[in-house]
């Protein structure tokens, strides 16, 4: 990764071509993720990644199991969330009409990429043992975004979404993943199209509200 503009430059892709990704370049960015810290230099990572027929049989099961969505790890209710978390929120939905209209995230293309695992050509999905302990959800964050920002550097795009992973049964079953493994994540990886929903530019909070020092 050698463009220091990378953070500014990484945004959440909503609806992707079906161009494919070198083996090579897949392999590099997920060397270039392995260099994430970890507490003790555990790594406790594990990288599954779907493609071709794969992801047709997730898409498949995701559109009809009659289970309801839950993810591995515990999601609480939006409601539930603080008020800092619940205020940027509200900012990026206006961010999201902004972009594609007054409906908002109801917009029926973004209902239809939504619905279709936004047409990603690769799911990747970061596990880790059942046994872990919670800090380990902070090197699987570190590992995550460390792959997201090599992607970036390649020119591919990349959404870390709930949409992906709220039923990880069909996901172990397809990408055979041993159940003493919680799937932490799901990153929708590939090249961006034309889509008007990958044009959404969200704000990030001020500095102050969130910087707190003291001599």
């Amino acid at each position: 990764m050698e463009n220091s503009n990378l953070i500014y430059q990484r945004k959440s892709i909503r609806s992707f071509s079906d161009r494919r990704i070198s083996t090579i370049t897949i392999e590099e960015i997920i060397q270039d993720a392995q260099r994430a810290p970890s507490w003790q230099n555990s790594q406790p990572w594990e990288v599954y990644i779907a493609s071709g027929e794969n992801v047709k049989k997730i898409r498949s099961g995701f559109k009809i199991t009659n289970e309801a969505g839950k993810t591995d790890l515990t999601t609480p209710h939006r409601t539930s969330r603080s008020e800092l978390s619940m205020n940027n929120i509200k900012e990026w939905s206006k961010s999201v009409e902004e972009a594609v209209g007054v409906e908002g995230t109801d917009d029926p293309e973004w209902v239809d990429a939504r619905n279709n695992l936004f047409y990603a050509p690769y799911l990747v999905y970061l596990t880790t043992s059942k046994k872990a302990s919670e800090f380990t959800i902070y090197d699987m964050g570190a590992f995550g975004q460390t792959l997201m920002l090599s992607a970036a550097s390649h020119g591919i795009g990349t959404i870390p979404a709930y949409a992906l992973s709220n039923h990880p049964e069909i996901i172990k079953k397809e990408l055979s993943i041993p159940q003493d493994q919680e799937i932490v994540v799901g990153i929708a990886m590939g090249y961006a199209n034309n889509s008007k929903i990958n044009n959404i530019s969200t704000k990030r909070a001020s500095v102050k509200k969130i910087l707190h020092m003291k001599e």
